[in-house]
């Protein structure tokens, strides 16, 4: 993971805990499905550990790891995970441990000719890897001219390495064939609050905010209030998910 990127993740780690979105159940069913046990999972760059909680519903033991020891602290507790501070490219873990890997949000963040490598040494033959990761929302055609405002301010602010989860991970180099994904969207009732919390949360806000003012937001987060209407409406705020699956060995069909 690029250096930059580590201090965007502990920046306001209890706000980005409370603000991120969860993915949808379809996507947890499916990737059960293909997977050889329910054993062992791997939630690599856990952040606050939403996926690793959901994973812990299903699995014997999750490991959830992580760089930012701001982001584990306000991880949710869970009796089956393992939370541990530690890169996706160098783990203590035993070959062949894993029936299942997940990178959430994070793959474009790390160094991929290392990580590759260790991803296929931990994976168990026939285990399944899969990232997923979203960028742009859809709230209604009203709503989205505002937030269009928001996003031109912030778009220097994203990292180049995020051109590869919007390309849908072509060029990732993974190593492993690839399943074909159904398509998944995170689909959210948010309150304003939410809603705007979850736009200042992203990294490009952050360092945003970071490098020209706190404030440097606020004319286009009031744009976005006007639009929503009453502040404790309820609006559906749907996420496009970006999914890269793929098992090793290449043991299975595609799927789709």
């Amino acid at each position: 993971m690029e250096l930059g990127s580590v201090a965007t993740f502990n920046l306001y780690p209890d706000l980005y805990a409370r603000f991120r979105p969860s993915y949808p159940e379809e996507l947890y069913d499916w990737l059960l499905q293909l997977c050889p046990g329910r054993g062992r999972a791997w939630d690599c760059a856990t952040g606050s550990g939403q996926t690793a909680v959901r994973l812990g519903e299903s699995f014997a033991r999750v490991d959830a790891t992580d760089i930012s020891s701001s982001q584990l602290s306000a991880a949710e507790p869970h009796n089956q995970v393992y939370y541990r501070e530690c890169p996706a490219e160098v783990t203590p873990f035993d070959d062949d441990c894993f029936d299942l890997i997940c990178v959430s949000q994070a793959l474009h963040w790390f160094h991929l000719p290392s990580f590759w490598p260790e991803m296929q040494r931990v994976l168990k033959p026939g285990g399944i890897f899969a990232a997923w990761g979203y960028h742009h929302c859809v709230v209604s055609p009203e709503i989205d001219r505002a937030c269009s405002v928001l996003w031109s301010i912030i778009e220097p602010f994203w990292s180049s390495r995020c051109q590869l989860l919007w390309d849908d991970f072509r060029g990732s180099g993974c190593p492993l064939p690839l399943l074909k994904a159904p398509s998944f969207t995170i689909s959210s009732d948010w309150t304003l609050d939410h809603f705007l919390g979850f736009l200042n949360t992203t990294s490009a806000s952050k360092l945003c905010k970071q490098a020209l003012g706190e404030s440097i937001l606020d004319d286009s987060c009031q744009r976005i209030t006007r639009a929503w209407g009453p502040r404790s409406q309820v609006r559906r705020v749907d996420l496009p998910l970006h999914v890269m699956v793929a098992r090793k060995d290449g043991a299975a069909a595609l799927i789709g």
